[in-house]
C-alpha cells in the first residue's frame, strides 16, 4: 500500500543518508564549533531532537501535497481526530458541506491513517509519543498557515523563519541563534526536496491493486 510505503521511505531517506548527522557535522565543521567528538552526549541529544523536527517537517510536506498526488481538487481546513497511531474522520465536515467530496476524501483520509499508524509502529510511539507529535504538527501548520498568509511565495521560499527555523536553532546553537536558523532554513529546504523525492517514488510505481 502508498501509504505504509511513504512512511517506510521517509524514515528510510533520513536515516539512510544520515541527513540530520551530516547537517550536524558540517554545522560544527563550517562554524569551528564542538562536534560529535568533542561532546558525544550532546552530540546524540541534538541528533535524536532535531531528527524528530526533522520528520515533523518532512510529515508536513506529504502532507500538503497528498490532496493533489491523490488528485482531490477542494482544499479543506477541518478539525482532526486524534488517535493513538492514526488520524481519523478528518474530512466529515468537508463531506457535509462539499457533496462531491464524499469519494475523494474518505481515500485520502485512509491513506492519512494508514500512513500515520506505519509511522508510529516504525517510531515505536507511545500514546504519549504520538499525542506529543500530534500536537507538535498541528503547531507546525498553524505556524506555517500563518505565515503563509503574510508572505508571497517568493519572499516565503527565502524567509529564515518558523518552527522549524527556531527550534532547530535552539538546539543547535542558542549561542549564535542567527547563524543556526539560517542553517537550519537551509536544511528545512534540502528536507522538503527529500519529501517530494519520496512522492514522487512512491506515486511513480504502478499498483496492480
Amino acid at each position: 500500500m502508498r501509504a505504509r510505503e511513504t512512511a517506510g521511505l521517509l524514515l528510510s531517506a533520513l536515516d539512510r543518508d544520515e541527513m540530520v548527522a551530516r547537517f550536524l557535522d558540517m554545522y560544527a565543521a563550517k562554524y569551528r564549533r564542538p562536534g560529535r567528538a568533542d561532546h558525544p552526549f550532546l552530540y546524540r541529544e541534538q541528533l535524536s531532537r532535531i531528527r524528530r523536527e526533522a520528520i515533523l517537517v518532512m510529515v508536513l510536506r506529504i502532507e500538503a501535497a497528498l490532496p493533489a498526488r491523490l488528485k482531490v481538487n477542494v482544499t479543506v481546513r477541518t478539525p482532526r481526530k486524534r488517535k493513538k497511531t492514526g488520524r481519523k474522520n478528518a474530512g466529515a465536515v468537508a463531506r457535509k458541506r462539499h457533496p462531491e467530496l464524499e469519494l475523494a476524501i474518505p481515500f485520502l483520509d485512509l491513506f492519512r491513517e494508514e500512513f500515520f499508524v506505519a509511522l508510529g509502529q516504525a517510531m515505536r510511539w507511545s500514546e504519549e509519543d504520538a499525542q506529543e507529535f500530534w500536537r507538535d504538527l498541528e503547531l507546525y501548520e498553524t505556524l506555517k498557515t500563518h505565515e503563509g498568509r503574510l508572505m508571497s511565495g517568493a519572499s516565503r521560499r527565502l524567509a529564515i523563519a518558523g518552527p522549524f527555523v527556531d527550534r532547530v536553532g535552539l538546539l543547535l546553537d542558542p549561542s549564535l541563534m542567527e547563524q543556526a536558523r539560517h542553517e537550519a532554513a537551509k536544511f528545512e529546504l534540502e528536507l522538503n526536496v527529500a519529501a517530494d523525492r519520496v512522492l514522487r517514488v512512491v506515486f511513480s510505481r504502478r499498483r496492480a491493486n
